[in-house]
């Protein structure tokens, strides 16, 4: 009998197969001497190496979908995200807020009620319009003077019923349409479809609270993309009996799509019967689509590590992504990390994506959810985030000699070159800045760049409270350089009662910490610095942090914000738990020097601080 050959076993391409095929085959006494090449046997080889290439790639690919790391079609994520208990998240309806109001009722009594699911249209600024209802009944009556603030979602009000039949194998009841929001999900079972009686049942979170008599029901994803409804068997939640009628009230939404609407009005203009006018107070925002197969991949490894429990810093990180895909980037901390400790309190500083802090819905929505989900002794308290504000300086010395560039082209490209990189790799929590990867990428931009010096400067904006005085904190979380304080003008009220115009702080001569108000006045000619309020600000510059004491500035006319600025005595800038670091385009800064000549090359770099002449 022949020896089967096992050296090459694990060949996959089509010729190694091919290969090894006639090997074995030539190898056999039969074949002594036999032209493969000029035979019809040589199409039998052809067609056994194909069949074999097509089996290995097949039986590759069913092992590779078993896998939650390896799977590519999403029905298959989601079958194996279902084993770890992980349902992924529908579309969501984006949320607005607005305030109506009724007109020309000198004589009119009310209260005049506005139905749920009442219909209105938004329209965003594309001019694209799209079809929102009222997420609950209201009455606009005199006590709010005709005013009612209203909560609108993005959808279109749907109704099922379906009728349980007990002959079916499997009794799981598919939800129509897959573009459902299952927030807005609302399940009641009757005894037969035309009984005005019925009950509520609810999503099962928990199924250790569940009972036999527990009015409940679970949700799963198929392979179509559509959810389906289970229902308990009598001990793990009630059962729904033959005949029994399953009345299901949701909204189908366009998730992102419906997000950033500023108009609104009824879609049938008779639904309220009084003149009235639609104010936007927030365009519509936080919807979302379903999650993506990355998304479903990630979360469903960190729900199964959390447990459907709030107990560590991690699991509040896993609950905010899970729940809420408009987050961007998120820091979590215990009472006990804050400065100063706030024991029983669990800190959330969140940026959502493509905004800079959330709105006043997406913050109830996150505070709710968290509330809900924490146990009793510990209270969620969610903040915005710190931006602190980088300037860049990048003087770029290049061979005049060789580069065909002009100095506009240099300057555009490492604008946009610096731009799209900080863009990346800053904008999120915990990120840090470092001199020398800037350096580094720019010196890789072009061969003809000799040398490139980059200074920075730090900068947070203060929002004051004008006519009261206020203590102010600023934390760059940084090593300050002395002497580098720069803060924009204000005007200032002295002891004696004399208002001062364009007043500035200023440290110490001695940079004992102590900063001041002074302003800057001309005698003969020669500008001297009086001083206007001691020692009103204090600079701690070891640990970057400058804090103004009972400040009373005042601004021009509709300007409230302060501008304070700092050198930083450090290559690598660090944020603090709830900062952010950002760059603006017009923050970046780029001076392109030539090289001429040694001496005069020598010269610039000595000028730039790139190093000392000898």
């Amino acid at each position: 009998m022949s020896k089967i050959p096992k050296e090459h076993i694990s060949e996959l391409d089509f010729n190694e197969i091919r290969k090894n095929f006639l090997s074995y085959v030539q190898n056999n006494s039969e074949f002594a001497n036999y032209d493969f090449e000029a035979s019809g046997l040589n199409f039998v080889i052809d067609l056994l190496a194909y069949n074999t290439q097509y089996n290995a790639f097949y039986l590759n690919q069913i092992s590779s979908e078993m896998y939650l790391d390896t799977a590519q079609k999403r029905k298959n994520v989601v079958s194996i995200a279902k084993q770890m208990g992980y349902t992924p998240r529908s579309k969501k309806c984006a949320t607005a807020k607005v305030l109506l109001r009724l007109t020309g009722v000198e004589n009119f009594r009310g209260p005049l009620p506005v139905e749920r699911y009442t219909e209105f249209i938004g329209k965003n600024i594309n001019e694209d319009t799209f079809p929102f209802v009222l997420r609950n009944r209201v009455n606009v009556s005199k006590l709010r003077n005709f005013e009612e603030p209203l909560t609108l979602i993005q959808g279109s009000y749907q109704r099922e019923e379906i009728v349980v039949n007990n002959l079916m194998l499997e009794k799981r009841y598919e939800i129509p349409s897959r573009d459902i929001d299952l927030d807005t999900l609302e399940v009641y079972i009757k005894p037969f479809r035309e009984s005005q009686e019925r009950e509520r049942f609810f999503r099962a979170d928990d199924i250790t609270l569940a009972n036999k008599d527990s009015k409940i029901y679970f949700i799963e994803q198929n392979y179509e993309g559509k959810y389906e409804l289970i229902f308990g068997d009598g001990r793990l939640g009630r059962a729904v009996k033959n005949n029994n009628c399953i009345e299901l009230h949701y909204l189908v939404t366009r998730g992102t799509e419906g997000n950033a609407c500023v108009q609104f009005r009824l879609k049938k203009k008779d639904e309220i019967s009084v003149n009235h006018v639609i104010r936007t107070i927030d365009p519509s925002g936080s919807g979302q689509n379903e999650e993506d197969i990355e998304t479903i991949r990630l979360s469903a490894r960190k729900s199964f590590m959390s447990q459907n429990r709030l107990v560590t810093v991690k699991d509040y990180e896993i609950a905010l992504l899970r729940y809420f895909n408009y987050i961007d980037t998120i820091s979590v901390w215990g009472g006990e990390d804050n400065d100063p400790p706030s024991y029983g309190t669990i800190f959330c500083a969140v940026k959502p994506k493509n905004q800079i802090a959330l709105s006043g819905i997406q913050r109830s929505e996150v505070y709710n959810k968290l509330k809900d989900l924490s146990i009793v002794t510990i209270t969620p308290k969610i903040i915005d985030p710190i931006y602190t504000f980088l300037k860049l300086n990048c003087n770029i010395i290049y061979n005049a000699e060789e580069i065909t560039s002009t100095e506009g082209v240099i300057i555009n490209e490492t604008k946009i070159l610096l731009r799209d990189h900080l863009k990346e790799n800053l904008l999120k929590f915990e990120k840090q800045f470092h001199i020398s990867d800037v350096t580094r990428l720019v010196d890789k931009q072009d061969e003809n760049y000799i040398a490139t010096h980059v200074t920075i400067a730090l900068y947070q904006r203060i929002n004051l409270d004008i006519g009261i005085p206020s203590f102010y904190k600023i934390n760059f979380n940084n090593k300050i350089k002395k002497g580098s304080l720069r803060v924009s003008s204000f005007d200032y009220v002295d002891e004696h009662n004399n208002y001062i115009k364009n007043c500035y702080l200023k440290e110490s001569n001695d940079f004992d910490g102590n900063v001041s108000v002074v302003n800057d006045i001309s005698i003969s000619g020669k500008t001297e610095t009086t001083m206007v309020a001691k020692n009103i600000a204090k600079i701690d510059y070891e640990n970057g942090l400058f804090k103004l004491e009972t400040f009373l500035p005042y601004m021009a006319e509709g300007k409230t914000e302060l501008i304070v600025t700092v050198d930083p005595d450090t290559f690598i800038i660090s944020p603090s738990k709830e900062q952010i670091l950002a760059v603006l385009e017009e923050d970046i800064e780029i001076t392109p020097e030539p090289f001429v000549s040694r001496v005069k090359n020598e010269q610039t770099l000595t000028k730039n601080g790139m190093f000392k002449s000898l």
